[in-house]
């Protein structure tokens, strides 16, 4: 063994510093090309970077800057190896740092925010097709943020988990990471000569705002861009494994509702690739007791709200069966970043009726592709209840791929519970265009004819353009009165809704400002009745800070036609037509700092009242292991002639995570509006790759009392078997 003191001046020596420090075109740079050797001796993955191995290893060490200066040499210095064998593919990082005091990492969690950490990450495109691929990230404690990629980056399934085993230590001249990627976790073809995957690695030195790639990329863009990545040669002689995972699971558990009952159960999780890029997953007697409680929000809108997927086995691969008014991530295509307002296709609506959980007794999803084209197919069986019959869900999704980020696409749901009123057909197909700066998204749905001759359609055409300058975009979308897509989420129907917004873009290398985002909109949505429903018209400034904060403030004209009165909060709007204005903020603090402030506010007037939102929030950090964060966000609405409508939201958040593989979250909830409070514990222990141990605990109380405690206890076990 080669004495650390002694390695590090190897290191140095071995590797070729650059001398030219021009700066490089990001966009006229070539794809470089690194190679990588059989292993040849022993490596223990412990995050010391000191085996012979290694040594004989070739490095890369060529980085160049993405932000905040494109095209720059990086301010510190990064050298990678790869190594492989017949089981492994083995990567090694030093990643040299002038204030190793300074390093920083935000926290222990898996899926970690990495935008806040100081990390190293990996892209590996396994097909070589520029567009599917798996990214890795780390931070300098080990934590694993990870995710699939699909169609060069438009579609990313950041619910993935992959199997690898990670190392890293801290030292006095930086930090360094040792990586073990299981080739049996990985697809690929196999082959019996040499392969050439598509690679690419980034380094983010946080306090800096520094991100530096090995292939270079434009600092609009992300590893995530498969098809801007490098080329890795020297794989020989390698093949995958039959790639089967078998996860069973225990559980015992205790639910209170009306009366105690004490449960213990089993289930079965299976993972088969059919090829290397078709995967079945089945699943027996699912369980969602670890999947931690939906955030409580008040309404204080006509429409109702959405509420996202949180449970595992519905996220893997969600994205290929997204289909609706879904935004590519570097476009500004509605008016809200954060309110979804339609999918053909929401999983929620499977295993859930009106906040009751129906069990699931089995389910498979069939994804991946078959050439150049994504293939997906889900079928579960829901359990009846006393008030919901059993009932079998179908989901059917085809995406043909042309160009690099191109598709064209059909998707078909059926929902059938033998032969009862709940029986239910939906189908569309899609178009997403993208070429250079152009993007078009287009799709067409239709449900099944309620059998009274309404308009059961909907459908959309967005285009868009971006460049490094400009963002507009605009749509139409029109919604018929008998569109209803019970297996999916829909805000409003009977409507034809215009959007346009025309937005400037600029980026800083220096100064307090990251990026700064002036834009406009219209919104306008026209009842097919004949008569104008709404219409917002807003002015809005984005603004990123150096220092990773952001502050989003806007104001809005917003115009409504009400034609029947409703009620909000047991206050009635009146039919009317009605002007208002709106001042809206939104802050994100520094992360990293020991505490961080966010806050948000919404004030103006509200129909003919008064409506002011306002919330802040306060974390407290203790190093990267314990979070306290508190939050208050207070509601209150003023109707002429009514009492005054206070709808409150208190939560209180706290984290200990004694480890990457130890992790705790305390949660409660205080909804004033509704008197209730919502508590959820829950303990994760990793005792193994993808394997866990939760001990969670739920309860729901109504503080006005009138109706009992309903709470949950429950401890599960589950273990990855790969064959």
């Amino acid at each position: 063994m080669i004495p650390r003191k002694f390695l590090h001046i190897l290191i140095l020596m071995s590797t070729v510093l650059i001398a030219d420090d021009s700066v490089i075109d990001l966009k006229l740079f070539p794809r470089p090309t690194m190679h990588t050797s059989l292993l040849k001796g022993d490596i223990v993955i412990d995050g010391h970077v000191d085996e012979p191995a290694w040594m004989a290893a070739d490095s890369i060490t060529d980085f160049y800057q993405s932000q905040p200066y494109p095209g720059h040499l990086p301010t510190e210095r990064t050298v990678v190896r790869v190594l492989y064998d017949k089981d492994f593919l083995y990567v090694s990082a030093i990643l040299y740092d002038s204030e190793p005091d300074e390093i920083i990492i935000e926290s222990l969690e898996q899926d970690f925010d990495s935008q806040s950490s100081d990390s190293f990450a990996i892209m590996l495109d396994t097909f070589n097709d520029d567009k599917s691929g798996y990214a890795f990230l780390f931070n300098p404690a080990g934590a694993i943020k990870d995710m699939y990629i699909n169609n060069d980056g438009t579609s990313v399934n950041r619910a993935w988990e992959g199997i690898v085993h990670p190392k890293t230590s801290i030292h006095n001249y930086g930090w360094e990471i040792e990586l073990a990627f299981p080739l049996t976790s990985l697809r690929f073809n196999p082959s019996d000569g040499e392969q050439e995957w598509g690679i690419n690695f980034l380094r983010r030195v946080r306090r800096k705002r520094e991100d530096v790639y090995w292939s270079p990329i434009e600092p609009f863009e992300k590893l995530i861009s498969v098809s801007k990545g490098g080329t890795l040669k020297g794989l020989r002689d390698i093949q995958p494994g039959r790639n089967l995972q078998v996860k069973p699971f225990a559980i015992g558990n205790q639910i209170r509702t009306e009366e105690k009952t004490n449960d213990g159960d089993g289930g079965l999780d299976i993972k088969y690739s059919i090829t290397p890029s078709l995967t079945l997953d089945a699943t027996y007697n699912t369980d969602f007791s670890q999947v931690e409680a939906d955030e409580e929000r008040v309404n204080l809108t006509r429409f109702p709200l959405f509420f996202p997927e949180k449970r595992d086995f519905f996220l893997e691969n969600a994205s290929l069966f997204e289909f609706g008014d879904i935004s590519n991530y570097i476009y500004r295509m509605s008016p809200s970043r954060y309110q979804r307002s339609f999918t053909l296709f929401h999983s929620r609506r499977i295993g859930l009726e009106g906040g009751e959980q129906i069990p699931i007794s089995s389910g498979a999803r069939l994804s991946g592709k078959i050439g150049n084209v994504d293939v997906g197919y889900l079928n579960m069986t829901a359990e009846g209840t006393e008030n919901v019959p059993q009932t079998q869900f179908n989901v059917s999704r085809i995406r043909g791929n042309f160009l690099k980020k191109s598709n064209f696409g059909a998707i078909l749901i059926d929902r059938n519970s033998n032969g009862a009123d709940r029986d239910h057909q939906s189908m569309g197909v899609d178009l997403n265009f993208n070429i250079n700066k152009l993007l078009i998204y287009s799709y067409l749905a239709q449900t099944e004819n309620s059998g009274d001759n309404k308009d059961n359609t909907a459908g959309r055409m967005v285009v868009a353009y971006r460049d490094s300058k400009w963002d507009l975009s605009a749509y139409y979308k029109k919604v018929g009165s008998g569109f209803n897509p019970q297996v999916g989420f829909i805000q409003r129907t009977n409507v034809a809704e215009t959007f346009v917004t025309a937005g400037m873009h600029k980026r800083y290398s220096s100064g307090p400002f990251l990026s700064v985002n002036p834009y406009m909109f219209i919104n306008q949505f026209d009842n097919l009745d004949g008569y104008m429903e709404s219409r917002a018209l807003k002015a809005g400034l984005d603004i990123q800070f150096m220092n990773g904060a952001m502050l989003f403030a806007g104001i809005t004209q917003t115009q409504e036609v009400i034609k029947s009165p409703f009620t909000l909060y047991e206050a009635e709007v009146p039919a009317d037509d009605y002007k208002f204005n709106n001042l809206s903020l939104y802050y994100r603090g520094d992360r990293t700092k020991f505490i961080t402030i966010n806050g948000n506010a919404s004030i103006g007037d509200y129909f003919h009242g008064k409506r002011n939102s306002i919330g802040i929030s306060a974390s407290i950090k203790r190093g990267y292991r314990f979070l306290v964060d508190f939050g208050v966000n207070k509601n209150l609405i003023k109707f002429p002639n009514a009492s005054s409508v206070n709808a409150d939201v208190y939560t209180m958040k706290i984290k200990y995570n004694h480890s990457v593989k130890l992790l705790n979250t305390l949660y409660f909830q205080y909804n004033a509006a509704d008197e209730k409070l919502v508590t959820n514990f829950r303990m994760n222990l990793i005792h193994a790759p993808l394997s866990d141990l939760f001990l969670v605990y739920s309860n729901i109380s109504d503080l006005k009392g009138d109706d009992k405690d309903n709470g949950m206890i429950a401890l599960k076990f589950t273990k990855l078997f790969s064959l």
